[in-house]
């Protein structure tokens, strides 16, 4: 399975891998690259998801990002994570991409940044919101397809694009 993902800027990137690696350690959690998910799942090939990435990021800039709130859900994948506001930006480029998939399955795009993934209890992750002071906004430089499923110690890099514009 193929996840295509935004991909902070190298600071921001530092900045938000600091958390996962500090909750992930105190958690006893899998380490992840931080990202928001823009599509998940498709099945292309790495060459088609080379000729998406690039004109997908031909048509976009580097932008920001806006944090909404910090949330938690019973979803592993949004154990903990910063939730982003869906600005136009944000929202054309999810479309402008889905445009591009040939046959795209139907995906619910709730722009978010996770912090953890871990079957955690609520105190447990009220508490580590609680816990938690992060940063407003995100610059996102990068459009990134991911090999992805349920173990993500083999997860990898299949593609990846900057922004040109």
């Amino acid at each position: 399975m193929i996840s295509i993902w935004l991909t902070p800027a190298k600071e921001d990137s530092a900045y938000l891998q600091e958390i996962v690696n500090e909750l992930a350690s105190e958690y006893q959690a899998p380490v992840f690259s931080p990202h928001c998910t823009l599509y998940s799942p498709t099945d292309l090939e790495a060459h088609e998801l080379d000729k998406i990435l690039e004109k997908a990021g031909e048509k976009f800039g580097s932008l920001y990002v806006t944090m909404d709130k910090l949330d938690h859900t019973t979803n592993i994948w949004k154990t903990v994570f910063i939730e982003l506001e869906k600005s136009l930006e944000l929202s054309n480029l999810q479309h402008s991409l889905v445009s591009l998939i040939p046959d795209p399955k139907p995906y619910e795009f709730l722009p978010h940044i996770s912090l953890i993934y871990k079957k955690m209890t609520a105190e447990q992750q009220e508490q580590i919101i609680r816990n938690l002071a992060v940063r407003n906004s995100y610059k996102i430089d990068r459009i990134t397809a991911m090999k992805t499923g349920p173990d993500v110690k083999h997860w990898e890099k299949i593609a990846e694009v900057r922004f040109h514009a």
